[in-house]
């Protein structure tokens, strides 16, 4: 009898005084239950009924003799070792795996509890956080974990990769939020950090090497398939899924997304939430952490990527799955990159040939315009004539603007030549603004860099300029003109000056026959 309908019956005798009968009707029971659970004032025991024989009692002893001898033995092998013999057991698989479970040493881990001093231990772990459209592209999105062991303070950064540059750049970021650093760094087998081996054993990468001895950290790394050994950040990444990302995936339309995630949700979430195990909020705790951990070094570690590699023949370098353009005379040759988050730059024999913003597209080519100009003029086989060079040597701007020039299906050379001759009527400052205006309206015309020139003009209230323009330039051309004799100038300035106007005059002004001036001596 359970002990509902024990209490049920009593109620019902008691409190609506019903007979046994309408007792027994009521609860579909039968009347002598009901006249048991009326003369027993104590409620029935819940103990179990003594169990049933079974098959596997002759065999149980045999069974825990196995298992204590060899403690991995399967339950199948088990139950081909008790089928031999003249009194061989009958019965089935699955109470044989009850039983076996039952008497099996737990071998499992028995875990401890370490207590954390202030300032002791950082651990850091990647977590992965599914994809994002960027550019033309899908990437996977990562993010790092990095969790202070005393007061559990939490920092996050996502990044498109797990490459060791930007683990380390992550890092370092990482001991600037915290504003310190601690003694020790821990950390799993992942290849960023170590080349081979785990635990105790592992044989770290020199690159990781310098940046702990940069910081002063003590590298820790995790025995393999050990999250345990770092447990706190393994909570850390579940967290940052089940709280950051998770309902969030309208939110998270883009790469901007998550970089504005990040630091408002360690800010707003998860250094002010109550922690359940400190029993108050990591940002506190951090309070009495932050004085013990040590100050960071004067100078940044420099978490730059640094690849040698060789411009192609079309003056292109290869990264990342993109195309970066270089000088023609770069061609060829071995270059080395220099990436960042956000920019790359290309040297040279220890020179910078080229600097780009880096894209995390897929199959993309970024040049600049000067790069492309010298491209295409090589590709055709000409050297830069001297009016492309002359307009190039007015700045960027000219520089783009010839390039414009050279896509439209226009004879390039008769708009150079007037933009040339414009900067030197106007000024090169004024045709340099002319031409920023006419790249911004994306109009890319001599006439129109004329226009806008005038129009300034008018607007400072200044005079157009005239530039000597004859109409019949063949006349001006077919004026022969003999070279000047500076004796002359030397006989004139050593004449004595007359008092006689009117005979200096006749003089000055007596010609030869052929029309030229001669100059008569006085007696």
């Amino acid at each position: 009898m359970k002990v509902s309908l024990w209490a049920e019956i009593r109620r019902l005798h008691e409190i609506e005084v019903l007979s046994q009968r309408a007792i027994a009707r009521r609860m579909r029971c039968s009347p002598r239950t009901v006249k048991r659970a009326l003369t027993s004032d104590t409620p029935p025991s819940s103990q179990s009924a003594a169990p049933r024989p079974s098959l596997l009692d002759p065999h149980k002893a045999r069974i825990a003799a196995l298992v204590e001898k060899h403690p991995e033995l399967s339950a199948v092998r088990i139950l081909e070792e008790i089928r031999r013999g003249p009194d061989a057991y009958q019965g089935g698989l699955s109470i044989l795996r009850q039983y076996v479970r039952s008497i099996r040493p737990d071998r499992r881990r028995v875990y401890q509890e370490v207590a954390w001093e202030p300032g002791q231990a950082l651990q850091v772990d990647w977590g992965c956080c599914g994809q994002v459209e960027i550019e033309n592209t899908k990437r996977k999105v990562s993010v790092l974990v990095a969790v202070l062991c005393y007061s559990r303070m939490c920092y996050i950064e996502f990044t498109l990769s797990q490459k060791k540059a930007e683990f380390y750049r992550a890092i370092v970021h990482a001991l600037e939020f915290f504003g310190g650093c601690p003694r020790r760094i821990i950390f799993d087998n992942l290849k960023a950090a170590v080349l081979n081996g785990s635990g105790r054993n592992a044989c770290l990468h020199p690159e990781f090497y310098a940046l702990c001895g940069h910081y002063a950290l003590e590298p820790v790394a995790c025995a393999s398939r050990d999250p345990e050994s770092k447990g706190m950040v393994e909570a850390g990444v579940r967290y940052v899924k089940r709280n950051a990302l998770a309902g969030r995936s309208e939110e998270l339309t883009s790469w901007e997304d998550y970089s504005r995630l990040a630091r408002s949700w360690c800010d707003k979430t998860a250094n002010v939430r109550q922690h359940r195990t400190l029993n108050g909020r990591p940002i506190d705790r951090f309070e009495e952490e932050r004085p013990r951990l040590r100050p960071l070094p004067s100078a940044a570690w420099d978490a730059d990527e640094i690849v040698p590699t060789v411009a192609t023949s079309h003056a292109l370098v290869r990264f990342d799955g993109n195309k970066y353009s270089v000088p023609v005379d770069v061609a060829r040759r071995p270059v080395m990159l220099r990436v960042g988050s956000k920019r790359v730059q290309i040297f040279c024999q220890e020179q910078e040939v080229a600097q780009h913003r880096r894209s995390y597209g897929r199959n993309v080519t970024i040049t600049q315009p000067e790069h492309e100009l010298q491209a295409r003029l090589q590709g055709r086989r000409q050297r830069a004539s001297q009016l492309g060079s002359a307009l190039d040597e007015l700045g960027s701007a000219a520089c783009q603007f010839h390039l414009c020039l050279q896509r439209q299906p226009i004879k390039t050379s008769r708009h150079v030549r007037k933009l040339l001759n414009l900067a030197r009527v106007y000024g090169r400052d004024d045709v340099i603004q002319a031409i920023e205006k006419a790249l911004e309206y994306e109009t890319y015309d001599d006439a129109y860099v004329e226009t806008l020139l005038l129009q300034e003009r008018r607007r400072r209230e200044l005079p157009s300029p005239m530039p000597v323009c004859p109409q019949r330039r063949e006349l001006i051309e077919d004026i022969d003109l003999e070279e000047p004799d500076p004796a002359w100038y030397e006989r004139l300035c050593d004449a004595p000056v007359e008092e006689n106007s009117e005979e200096n005059s006749d003089q000055a002004d007596g010609q030869s026959k052929d029309g030229k001036e001669e100059y008569n001596e006085q007696p």
